[in-house]
């Protein structure tokens, strides 16, 4: 009798089973972003009594920072950390999970925001902000994890990599406790210095470093100066903070103390070495210019801070972290999740399309939001058509996220047939001979 022999396919390693998982969350974003931009619309011109109250701005803090804006760093972050650190410590339940979590928690609050009644709008925010909460709690422990395997990690940007997820169950119990008690000066001041000025600062910078340093392999940093740079920001971020909560508490009184929020800002855009990413760029080096424009962004964020604190306006810092969260965070995730997908279309990066529509408007928009700032900081200098920007920067911002929209929803839904489950670059991190992937060629070579 003739034994038969199969072909079998080639198996892929056991931790590579999450990749590809980024999809759901990324629609949940897209979805998000929308119901986002309606809230917002809704508080202001619909339900503007809303704005009598104090939980409206925490509300929409809420929705960006610890909703639509997550859901896609969790996204790439469960996609692409197992291959970086060849493991998996977790199965697709916990992915469903946050998925579901930070979902029913961003629609409370739309709802409470819809129904209109003030006591329906605390009660239902408080769900959701609760739901919100345990989804990024549910992450600390598996940043723990891979905390405790670093060592096998192929990732280059050092503590900045696993930092962000480590500060996440912070980040959801301070969102909790900012809601619970917003009429507390001192808890609603912790809200904003958290999870803005501190943690969203740390998460723009990780993604920005990630993608100039590990994914495109420009020597930027050593990974002990990467350690430097995130020992010092942290540092900085503590003085901040503690200079800020000690002027509410009255151990400080010189209100100048509030510019130190330009110290972590204008630390991380000198010592990542912005003339080193600019010969990359002027030497025609592939690179995304939206993460480029985010990065750009840190400098004027960083002076409008400055101004904002040295000079004790009473905007409250919103136009320094208004920007910081959209001119900076938000063009550094659309930038990392479009290279992402693209990596998972297997699409070189030379002919690789960018993200032009939503890197002008948004640039515009910023530039449009100094011009506000502007005239609010001096009235005197008596600026013109004031309404007419304050317009066109809200449309440039409308537009700047439905283009991001329409390409998440087309992306994630309907465009799949060049996809694959395994992204270039990262499949080939921990590839051995049974990888199917081995043998694409590494862009960092």
């Amino acid at each position: 009798m003739i034994k038969r022999f199969e072909l079998k396919p080639p198996q892929l390693p056991s931790y590579t089973w999450a990749a590809g998982s980024y999809l759901d969350l990324f629609a949940a974003s897209a979805v998000m972003q929308v119901l986002f931009g309606f809230t917002l619309y809704w508080i202001l011109f619909v339900n503007p009594e809303l704005t009598e109250e104090n939980l409206w701005m925490p509300a929409l803090g809420l929705l960006s920072a610890m909703g639509w804006m997550m859901a896609i760093v969790l996204g790439i972050g469960f996609d692409i950390t197992p291959l970086n650190f060849g493991a998996a410590p977790f199965d697709n339940t916990l992915i469903s999970m946050v998925t579901a979590l930070n979902l029913s928690g961003q629609i409370l609050i739309i709802i409470g925001v819809l129904i209109g009644d003030i006591v329906w709008f605390e009660k239902l925010g408080l769900m959701g902000v609760t739901l919100l909460a345990i989804s990024l709690c549910l992450i600390g422990p598996l940043a723990v994890q891979f905390v405790r395997i670093r060592s096998k990690s192929k990732q280059k940007i050092g503590p900045w990599y696993y930092g962000p997820g480590l500060a996440m169950p912070v980040i959801g119990v301070i969102g909790l406790l900012g809601w619970l008690f917003w009429t507390n000066e001192l808890i609603s001041e912790l809200f904003w210095l958290v999870i803005i000025d501190t943690f969203w600062s740390m998460m723009a910078f990780a993604i920005i470093i990630a993608h100039f340093q590990s994914r495109l392999g420009w020597k930027l940093m050593t990974r002990k100066q990467l350690t430097s740079a995130f020992v010092i920001f942290l540092i900085l971020c503590f003085i901040h903070v503690s200079l800020v909560l000690g002027l509410e508490l009255g151990y400080v009184t010189d209100q100048r103390v509030k510019a130190t929020f330009a110290a972590p800002l204008l630390w991380v855009f000198w010592v990542s070495r912005p003339d080193r990413i600019w010969r990359n760029v002027l030497d025609n080096k592939p690179h995304s210019t939206q993460m480029l424009s985010a990065h750009l962004w840190l400098v004027p964020v960083t002076c409008v801070g400055f101004i904002e604190g040295y000079y004790h306006l009473n905007s409250g810092m919103f136009y320094a972290r208004f920007m910081l969260l959209l001119g900076v965070s938000a063009q550094a995730i659309w930038a990392a999740a479009d290279y992402l997908h693209d990596d998972h279309k297997f699409k070189a990066i030379e002919d690789r399309k960018q993200a032009w529509v939503s890197v002008i408007c948004m640039n515009f928009a910023m530039a449009g939001t100094i011009y506000l700032f502007i005239d609010y900081a001096k009235p005197e200098a008596e600026l013109t058509q004031v309404g007419d920007i304050m317009l066109v920067t809200v449309i440039l911002l409308i537009i700047a996220f439905c283009d991001v929209v329409f390409w998440l929803i087309r992306e994630t839904l309907w465009n799949h047939g060049d996809w694959q489950r395994i992204p270039l670059f990262y499949g080939t991190r921990h590839a051995d001979t049974d990888d199917p992937y081995a043998e694409i060629e590494d862009p960092l070579e």
